[in-house]
């Protein structure tokens, strides 16, 4: 059993200095996914029309009424006048009920426990539990769901993260938010602010003593698009006031923040919020972030300077880039929820955003001309279409693809690239290398490994400044460069979950014998023999046992290999 699992979700979360710890005080590593388009529908995510690229412009608005997405299925709010449009208003009134109900279910909970994860960003929209109306009026239904959503995650051991992704009136323009225009109504006009305030009270007062529940998430993305930023201090009176209200109702739950700008400026966590519990984390957004510890530096720095860990509320750059970039959060405590679990599939294209894909229905393309320049269906077609479009949302209908997760996981079968090598030895120590001229990607550097030139692509060159000089390469560093060690050297590599006995092979070149061990335990050498690193070689197989994390120790014993991948196989 390791800190991944769900095994470790046990009591109340909290944070304890940097770390996430459950309620028997041990450390856990959350990761899980974003339950996306649940009660918070992006366009992009569920259908949307292709557009063409000169006239998207994706969620940024450079200044009032410019450069507008023009599509109109972009949120909750404007799908909503969508389903109005071409189905009716009484068809409109159970839409979001059925599409709930289909969409994230018992199913779902339980497959996220099979694949491995420990913990679900349940992403709620404001609307979807309390009315816009006048006064204060709970959906009790949308209320039920959400407990029915936390029901299953304490049934299949998976700590729920309550997300606020469209509050009362928007706040950032994004696609998804709850926003009636570009401006953030939700600290710009008072009834807002106190209706998002409320709400929140009525969470926590419903949900507050659920230990399933690890913590609030108060808003999604706050003060984003460029015209918003000035707004950017009342974000933090925000803050202040909604935590100070939760903190009279539950003094146990973690409360997680997110900086401005698509939660990547960190700015704002300049001083101690919640200092009644110092109960809280900073959630960060970080997409494509570089399989190496520079893309954490500046949140590292946050992390340490204020005693409180981290969690990348949305993440993810593809299965072994994830792999590495995730261990690395994993060694300093940071919890990783990629983005989103659920999203439809793209009929046009390789398949949907996560790991479980919805079809579409067959006539689809007649919803998409409507959101764009065409004809409205007629309500009788258009209802027959939206009544599949929910049925097929339910997981019974859906692709799902169990591979990205598992080897995002480090979990085998997985062919590890050499450069993908550990940051720590067997001891927790960092490795360093002796090597200095760097490499052609400047990757890893502060390890002083040699990473060798070990794909066909051309150079990079430096550009330059004078004019437009655009380099067509696109570089993967863990597929384009090669780990070259030297007799004396050694590297680790780490897959997790082995169920039972997995053989280790090695593709490289170079006349070498090297010594494999497996947690300390020599388990068998192997040889390669000199050769070009563009057709690299396979060594002899040897076998490890099953364990919940197995770290292979590749040591050279005699002469130079150059390592383009570590192979573990069932």
């Amino acid at each position: 059993m390791s800190k991944f699992t769900n095994e470790y979700v046990k009591g109340v979360l909290r944070c304890e200095g940097t770390r996430f710890v459950n309620g028997e005080g041990q450390e856990i590593v959350l990761h899980g996914y974003g339950a996306a388009n649940w009660e918070n529908v992006e366009g992009f995510m569920i259908g949307s029309a292709p557009l063409p690229r000169d006239t998207f412009k994706f969620i940024l608005f450079p200044g009032p009424g410019k450069d507008h997405n023009p599509e109109r299925w972009t949120s909750r709010r404007f799908v909503s006048q969508q389903i109005r449009e071409l189905c009716g208003q009484k068809y409109l009134e159970t839409f979001w009920d059925r599409w709930e109900e289909n969409h994230l279910r018992e199913e779902d909970i339980a497959l996220m426990a099979e694949m491995g994860f420990n913990c679900v960003r349940v992403v709620l929209n404001a609307n979807a539990l309390l009315y816009e109306e006048p006064g204060i009026a709970f959906n009790e239904g949308g209320f039920q769901r959400l407990a029915n959503v936390i029901d299953w995650c304490e049934k299949h051991r998976i700590y729920a993260i309550l997300d606020m992704h469209g509050v009362v009136g928007g706040n950032n323009g994004a696609t998804g938010d709850s926003l009636f225009c570009e401006y953030p109504s939700v600290f710009l006009d008072e009834e807002s602010t106190e209706r998002q305030i409320i709400l929140w009270e009525e969470i926590v007062r419903r949900f507050g003593k659920r230990w399933i529940v690890a913590g609030y998430d108060l808003i999604n993305e706050p003060v984003s698009s460029p015209v918003q930023h000035e707004y950017i201090p009342l974000l933090v009176k925000y803050y202040d006031d909604c935590i100070a209200r939760i903190r009279k109702i539950d003094k146990e739950h973690i409360i997680f923040l997110e900086g401005a700008k698509y939660a990547r400026d960190a700015r704002i966590f300049n001083r101690q919020y919640d200092e009644e519990c110092h109960n809280w984390a900073i959630s960060i957004h970080l997409y494509g972030a570089s399989p190496e510890i520079r893309d954490l530096y500046p949140w590292l720095l946050k992390r340490e300077e204020l005693n409180v860990p981290l969690w990348l509320g949305e993440c993810g750059a593809g299965p072994i880039n994830d792999a590495v970039f995730y261990d690395i959060c994993a060694h300093y405590g940071v919890a990783y929820t990629p983005w989103g679990w659920k999203t439809a599939r793209d009929p046009h294209g390789p398949g949907g955003h996560g790991p479980v894909n919805h079809p579409l229905p067959k006539d689809w393309e007649k919803i998409q001309k409507f959101q764009m320049v065409g004809p409205r269906p007629s309500y009788a077609e258009s209802i027959r279409i939206m009544d599949e479009f929910i049925e097929l949302t339910k997981l019974e209908h859906c692709e799902i693809h169990r591979d990205n997760p598992r080897i995002a996981a480090k979990h085998p079968d997985i062919r590890l690239p050499g450069a993908a090598y550990d940051m720590w030895t067997e001891d927790g120590k960092r490795y360093y290398g002796n090597w200095e001229l760097s490499n052609y990607l400047n990757f890893r550097l502060e390890d002083h490994t040699k990473l060798v030139w070990a794909t066909d692509k051309a150079l990079p060159y430096p550009k330059f400044a004078w004019y437009e000089d655009r380099n067509e390469e696109r570089y993967d560093p863990l597929q384009d460069l090669a780990l070259e060690l030297q007799a004396g050297e050694f590297a680790n590599y780490t897959v997790r979950e082995v169920e039972k006995p997995c053989t280790v092979a090695l593709e490289g070149v170079g006349a070498c014998e090297v010594e494999l061990f497996c947690n300390g335990e020599s388990v068998g050498s192997v040889h390669l023999e000199a050769g070009d690193i563009l057709q690299p070689r396979m060594s002899e197989k040897v076998t490890i046992p099953a364990g919940a994390e197995q770290t292979v120790k590749v040591v050279v014993k005699e002469g130079t290999l150059t390592l383009k991948a570590v192979q573990f196989a069932y």
